[in-house]
């Protein structure tokens, strides 16, 4: 298994495949931040207009790769805010059926939150819907279930959101 962060440059060369995987996903009801898409260039689409954002390093991807090809992906958002300039959003984190529940997902989600230390964020993030097993994910990995109060700015595309103070 190797991880690798890909550049603006890079992606298209791994674009069809991180298209099937985001079709997996979305056959399964498994979004992770990307719009559900079940068609091969829609999907391919929603990869190729991320390039601008990894360009201007407002968002960071890396792939879990093996043998036969990517097994999974995590997407870091990077965008500083006035109300949150150390926090950042783990925005997508998918990973094939094949290998799930081996390590990848935890391998991809570390890399991003060492990525998020050295660049000095103090914070990480992710939302998800309720009653996944996403939730049990993150709460393993050391996520913390965040009270969202509906009168703040804060605004995410699902219901609960997990944190994770990073060590300075």
């Amino acid at each position: 298994m190797k991880i690798v962060m890909l550049n603006a440059a890079t992606l298209p060369v791994y674009r069809d495949e991180l298209a099937r995987l985001l079709i997996e996903a979305s056959k399964q009801g498994i979004t992770a931040g990307l719009p559900p898409t079940f068609e091969q260039q829609e999907a391919e689409n929603v990869f190729h207009d991320l390039r601008p954002a990894i360009s201007h390093n407002e968002l960071l991807l890396w792939i879990a790769r093996d043998e036969q090809g990517v097994t999974g992906t995590v997407l870091l958002n990077l965008i500083r805010s006035q109300e949150s300039s150390h926090h950042a959003e783990v925005s997508a984190l998918l990973v094939c059926s094949r290998v799930r529940r081996s390590g990848v997902g935890r391998l991809l989600l570390r890399e991003s939150e060492i990525k998020a230390q050295v660049l000095r964020y103090t914070m990480l993030s992710s939302d998800m819907q309720s009653g996944t097993a996403a939730e049990a994910f993150y709460r393993s990995q050391g996520y913390r279930c965040a009270q969202c109060k509906s009168s703040t700015d804060y605004r995410r595309k699902n219901e609960v959101v997990y944190y994770k103070q990073l060590q300075p």
